[in-house]
């Protein structure tokens, strides 16, 4: 099944998503008013927003978005006419025409200053971490501009920081992640397993649709708890403080489910493979959720354009749950497994 486009409840397009809805139509504002797809999509992300497919706003990503009739209840005829899809726009098509005619006015200037908003897809920020501290790693360019993972609990002006001593090249470390993954496909057993952590996926996405729903309706009922001197008016701040951090938490973790149980499973070996050589890197991103628990990233050497033993550790989803970061950093040693990882001592 499809995923559903950004803003809808469904593949269907049946109805809209408020909380994405409105988040579209103000980044499509920013869009409109002058400023470039990386604005739109730090805007997305400072709302705590993430694609249907799990992965952080691009550039890239939000001018697909932003380039789809079907975000104002359009479609295209195959004589490039725009006409009523049948489902409701988030949109108007007044602003899906200005839209437009902010790509027309940048295609008719410099095409090079649009190609440098696109940024680069870092598909595996889900699953890595620090093997040294445990924080989960970001995409952050190096000085040189190359794309690469880092942890980020390193020291900043605002705070000491604990560690920040890992990075990687994104490029190395996913090229690794899938020969590591395609080896998998191969193995009689892994198609069992992946459509069995799909079913787990979306038994956990409905727990945290259903936990999503109780908290909205909690918060809704704080004015009323103030009215009747139930609590303070203080106490209802703290509260709806709390509970949108908890939304942003849920959201983005039902997001990345989506995407885990929206990955083809069915197929033959030699299909699965072929999918994932050709497939996106939010899909394939979908894929590797399905397979791995966890990925430990190591410090390696300056320059090294290779992952020696024991510098990535990948801990699969038909072996135990991994321990805590702690637990594993004091057993990690330089040889033997290839860079993957037992799930046991």
């Amino acid at each position: 099944m499809a995923p559903r486009l950004f803003g809808f409840r469904d593949a269907a397009k049946s109805a809209l998503l408020d909380d994405e809805a409105n988040a579209l139509r103000e980044a499509a504002l920013l869009r409109i008013n002058g400023g470039a797809f990386s604005v739109s999509a730090a805007y997305l992300h400072d709302k705590g927003l993430v694609g249907t497919l799990g992965s952080e706003f691009t550039g890239q990503t939000v001018a697909r978005l932003f380039r789809n009739p079907a975000i104002a209840g359009l479609k295209r005829k195959p004589d490039g006419r725009l006409v009523a899809a049948g489902h409701p726009g988030i949109l108007t098509p007044e602003q899906f025409a200005q839209l437009e005619h902010r790509d027309a006015e940048e295609a008719q200037s410099d095409s090079g200053s649009r190609t440098a908003d696109y940024e680069y897809v870092y598909g595996s920020s889900d699953l890595v971490v620090c093997g040294l501290c445990g924080a989960s790693f970001h995409g952050l360019r190096t000085n040189a501009g190359h794309p690469g993972y880092c942890c980020p609990d390193g020291p900043r002006a605002d705070r000491p920081g604990t560690c920040g001593r890992v990075r990687i090249s994104a490029q190395l470390l996913e090229d690794h992640l899938g020969e590591q993954i395609v080896a998998r496909l191969a193995l009689p057993a892994t198609q069992r397993d992946l459509e069995a952590a799909r079913e787990e996926a979306r038994a956990l996405a409905a727990d945290l649709r259903e936990e999503l729903d109780t908290l909205n309706a909690g918060v809704n009922s704080l004015a009323g708890m103030v009215l009747r001197h139930e609590i303070t008016a203080s106490s209802a701040k703290a509260a709806k403080a709390e509970a949108k951090q908890r939304k942003k938490e849920i959201s983005r973790r039902i997001r990345v489910l989506e995407r885990a149980a929206a990955t083809p499973v069915v197929g033959s070996v030699p299909e699965l493979v072929a999918w994932w050589n050709a497939a996106p890197a939010e899909a394939k991103a979908g894929l590797a959720q399905l397979m791995l628990h966890r990925v430990d990233v190591f410090p390696g050497g300056q320059g090294v354009r290779t992952i020696k033993p024991g510098r990535v550790k990948l801990w699969w989803r038909n072996q135990p749950p991994p321990p805590p970061v702690g637990d594993v950093r004091d057993r990690v040693s330089s040889g033997g497994d290839g860079g993957t990882a037992r799930s046991t001592p």
